[in-house]
């Protein structure tokens, strides 16, 4: 990993710079360039169409020869005509926003191609607030600005240096433009990292977001022994996948399976489902789902380890299931990167709870994804 000088008051100088970012290339008279032609890609076309912003192409990596979307030609990164747009100084827009490819990778590519003028997922959003795709993470540099003591609080939640730094790491990479200070991630092992102590065996799981089961199968790919599996998922194409899944391939683990999400009390929610492990609770969404607390439902169950990748909803399935964690003192296992305060909220949650919890982060995808809080019990 590249070093930088990512110290906490730098982090701030640097929040106070990225908020003065201009937004001029909007009334540039060349026509902007889009590298990736996905969702988000497609997205930002739109976007830039309704403002009267001139387009000139589609660029992707992954082509090798032209094509067309959405009225746009799509050029290979090794054609002529992508070598046109960098000598004549297009402003370059890496319109990919997931967690599969290195961005760093990517701008160090497009640099050598001859563009100098490259704006990042987190400059379109601040320059575009109405794309309507989901944030995540990215949140604007004034929200840094107004929440720094308790992204300060946050920096001092970890006991161990290695999540100290990717703490750091995150902060720097979510607020630059250098994305080469991004921290190296665990590709394997999400929700059982190897460089932490195993989870104490039988495992007896609480599984939120189990989607189609991929915890399940890393835990059960690492030889870690299992007694009782609580599966949670709303989406009811991946509820029945995990059904199958577990009638095929573990017949023999007693499952109990709940086709609903968590919350902090039971309710009737408004759900996008369809979406794959992207399905979520989410405000005018298309459909209904019942959430339930887990206090509620599991009052007299042992469980050992708790792990919620829920979209963002995080923070309220913890609260409707204190009484089981005071009681129990199940490890967890908890996704902070859905929403941009939950780096330092849900470490803050649970360290109010006063129940001597070790807490480490570790980042398992590219891009700031799939980061992971892992509470060890005291």
């Amino acid at each position: 990993m590249k070093s930088a000088p990512y110290g906490l008051d730098e982090l701030k100088e640097r929040a106070e710079e990225v908020s003065r970012f201009s937004s001029d290339w909007l009334n540039d008279e060349k026509p902007v360039v889009l590298y990736g032609a996905g969702h988000f890609g497609r997205e930002v076309l739109a976007t830039l169409r309704s403002r009267n912003v001139p387009v000139a192409a589609f660029i992707d990596g992954k082509m090798t020869e032209p094509a067309t979307r959405d009225g746009l030609t799509i050029y290979p990164l090794d054609h002529p005509q992508t070598e046109e747009y960098a000598r004549k100084g297009c402003t370059l827009l890496l319109t990919i926003f997931n967690h599969l490819v290195d961005w760093s990778e990517i701008m160090g590519m497009l640099r050598q191609r001859g563009f100098s003028n490259i704006l990042t997922p987190m400059e379109i959003f601040d320059s575009l607030p109405e794309i309507p795709a989901a944030r995540y993470w990215i949140a604007p540099p004034a929200f840094y600005l107004e929440n720094w003591p308790s992204f300060l609080e946050g920096a001092e939640a970890w006991d161990d240096e290695a999540s100290r730094e990717i703490y750091r790491r995150i902060l720097w990479f979510r607020l630059g433009r250098d994305l080469a200070v991004h921290p190296a991630p665990q590709l394997d092992g999400q929700y059982a990292p190897r460089d932490l102590p195993r989870w104490p065996e039988p495992v007896r799981l609480l599984d939120g977001g189990a989607c189609i089961g991929e915890a399940l199968k890393t835990f059960l790919g690492m030889g870690l022994k299992l007694d009782h599996y609580y599966g949670w998922e709303p989406d009811l194409d991946n509820f029945k996948k995990l059904e199958s899944y577990l009638q095929q391939e573990c017949p023999r683990l007693a499952a109990t399976l709940f086709p609903c999400g968590l919350g902090s009390k039971t309710a009737s929610l408004s759900f996008t489902s369809g979406l794959g492990a992207a399905s979520a609770l989410a405000q005018g969404g298309g459909d209904k789902t019942v959430v339930l607390s887990a206090d509620q439902v599991l009052r007299n169950q042992r469980i050992t380890l708790v792990k919620l990748d829920i979209e963002g909803a995080e923070t309220d399935a913890l609260l409707g299931m204190r009484s089981l964690i005071e009681r129990e003192r199940p490890g967890l296992a908890i996704c902070v990167y859905h929403k941009p305060d939950d780096i330092f909220r849900i470490p803050a949650l649970i360290k109010s709870w006063n129940l001597s919890y070790r807490l480490h982060l570790r980042a398992h995808c590219w891009n700031t994804f799939d980061t992971v809080l892992y509470a060890l019990p005291g």
